[in-house]
């Protein structure tokens, strides 16, 4: 798509603070979206963002954040950088009046995250958290089919990691449970439809004891969640290896009568129900995913809360750090919900 000097009412301009391989999709969907001009793209490796620059013929590549800040066309931008930085860029983009599409997790610290959410207050602008599992056609009919479970399992469980990436750099990325755990426990919540109240978890570094870094990583997790409504969920991620029968991502949900299965990558879905007459009965479904910025877009221009909300981001932060604490301190946890800002009025 072609960025055009200026912009009529209707569209919005867009750039993209990350070129690695989550920022390409962002900019892959911020060109597909009607109403969205692409203008420029930013990288600490200028030619990351001279790639996409060329791929997608618009005004500018930069290694300089602020320049896109300082760009009076750009309405929307999307940060896809690594988890350390999201923090200190958030508040900088909200700051200078620009909405945002924000990679998970929000921030690595609860703290950090209300302070994003304050600065998008005070900004008066719209925040929403790429929690891609939300996007999937068969995570979303779970969520459209299925009563409210009361009993769940997810677990993401993955081949033994390349501890040279950053994301499994102590400070830069956190490890998994800031790279696939929050995503885990957004699903979850959104699925039970209730905020989680106690967690008790065991782990720590069970598959790269002492390699990671820091003492305090964890590269795998067993937990259990109770919610607010008395359903309950386990959790598990680890590294220690993946198959191809269920696949790196894995959730089922029962609700007392029926029951769904996400797989395939979330997929595909399965869902079940026991019939007295016929027995059980079994559906399966490949649903297509749906677009991600238009939902931004259709937020801005109604001022409504985004589909995948900035308190969605807090929360799921508030419930990996609780883990954490129970790994750690060997005691469940109860997770303090005060902190969570209320959403925005519909």
């Amino acid at each position: 798509m072609m960025a055009n000097n200026g912009k009529s009412a209707q569209t919005l301009g867009y750039a993209l603070i990350g070129c690695g391989g989550a920022g390409r999709a962002h900019a892959g969907w911020a060109a597909e979206t009607e109403g969205v001009a692409v203008r420029g793209f930013c990288d600490i490796h200028e030619g990351a963002a001279q790639q996409l620059q060329a791929q997608y013929g618009v005004h500018y590549a930069t290694t300089d954040p602020e320049r896109v800040f300082a760009d009076p066309y750009v309405d929307i931008v999307s940060i896809a950088t690594s988890h350390s930085s999201h923090a200190e860029l958030a508040v900088a983009a909200l700051q200078a009046g620009k909405h945002l599409f924000l990679e998970k997790p929000m921030a690595m610290t609860t703290a950090d995250c209300l302070r994003i959410h304050e600065a998008m207050q005070a900004a008066g602008t719209k925040l929403m958290l790429n929690f891609s599992i939300r996007f999937s056609g068969a995570a979303r009919a779970i969520r459209q089919r299925l009563a409210t479970p009361k009993v769940s399992h997810s677990q993401c469980m993955m081949s033994p990691a390349d501890l040279n990436r950053w994301r499994w750099h102590p400070v830069e990325g956190g490890g998994p449970l800031w790279d696939v755990g929050v995503h885990m426990v957004d699903y979850l919540c959104w699925i039970h439809d209730s905020a989680p109240v106690e967690v008790h978890a065991i782990g720590g570094q069970v598959t790269h004891p002492g390699e990671l870094g820091s003492p305090d990583m964890i590269d795998t997790a067993a937990a259990t969640i109770r919610f607010a409504n008395d359903s309950v969920a386990t959790f598990l991620m680890s590294d220690a290896g993946s198959n191809s029968v269920i696949s790196k991502w894995f959730f089922e949900f029962f609700d007392g009568q029926s029951s769904a299965v996400l797989y395939e990558h979330f997929r595909k879905v399965t869902f079940s129900t026991d019939d007295p007459e016929e027995g059980q009965q079994s559906e399966t479904l490949t649903p297509a995913p749906i677009e991600r910025l238009s939902f931004l877009v259709e937020a801005i221009q109604n001022d409504t809360e985004p589909y995948v909300p900035p308190q969605a981001g807090i929360l799921s932060t508030l419930l990996v750090e609780a883990i954490t604490t129970s790994i750690q301190s060997g005691q469940p946890q109860k997770v303090d919900l005060s902190v969570l800002p209320a959403p925005h009025p519909q």
